[in-house]
């Protein structure tokens, strides 16, 4: 009966560790069409998953677009699933190479007068979403998460294509971070009451 009540403890105790602090989850490997809407020029890229980081490769043509002497650098940037956006890099020459830890589900390039700002323009010229890579008959590829919309009033998108409504984003995240801290106190609690009563009483016999 000891053992049995111990073992229990011990579950809820790893089953919380696991909800805390999850596996990473399987790469989005694929690749990506960027395009635009009465825009010239197109890229493409590849991602591939290599020691914890995403590598991504991407070749432009025909960037030709500069909206002011000001606005001439072309700038990638990821988001993922829940709108989390983070730059990739400056597309030179039409080529770039980059490393991000984000799994995400689309990227654009936008035109930005630096190109080292931590936050997109409004002035989105391409866009894709990653794709399966095509190994041929018979080989699966590894499903791509894609991004699930909610419906709600205050849910809308820009003519740019980025997300409105980023808040409700982080409202999720935080609520969903505080139901694994409670979980997994709930679960070192359980184990500690369960150790005490476990060695009481065994002092007793």
């Amino acid at each position: 009966m000891k053992k049995n009540l111990l073992g229990g403890l011990v579950s809820v105790f790893i089953f919380g560790l696991v909800m805390f602090f999850p596996k990473g989850a399987v790469a989005n490997e694929g690749v990506i069409n960027l395009r635009g809407t009465g825009t010239s020029g197109a890229c493409y890229a590849s991602s591939v998953f290599i020691d914890g980081t995403y590598k991504i490769l991407m070749t432009c043509r025909e960037l030709k677009i500069a909206l002011s002497p000001e606005k001439n650098r072309y700038v990638a940037w990821v988001e993922d699933d829940l709108g989390k956006q983070k730059r990739l890099g400056e597309i030179a020459n039409g080529k770039m190479s980059s490393l991000t830890d984000i799994k995400f589900v689309r990227i654009f390039v936008t035109v930005e007068s630096d190109g080292y700002g931590n936050t997109p323009s409004e002035d989105v010229l391409l866009t894709g979403f990653v794709e399966p890579i095509n190994f041929g008959p018979g080989i699966a590829s590894p499903p791509i998460v894609t991004p699930t919309p909610t419906p709600t009033k205050s849910a809308a998108i820009s003519p740019t294509g980025v997300s409105q409504t980023p808040g409700e984003s982080g409202l999720g995240s935080a609520l969903g971070t505080i139901f694994k801290i409670a979980l997994l106190g709930f679960g070192v609690l359980l184990l500690v009451v369960g150790v005490f009563s476990f060695l009481s009483r065994k002092r007793s016999l």
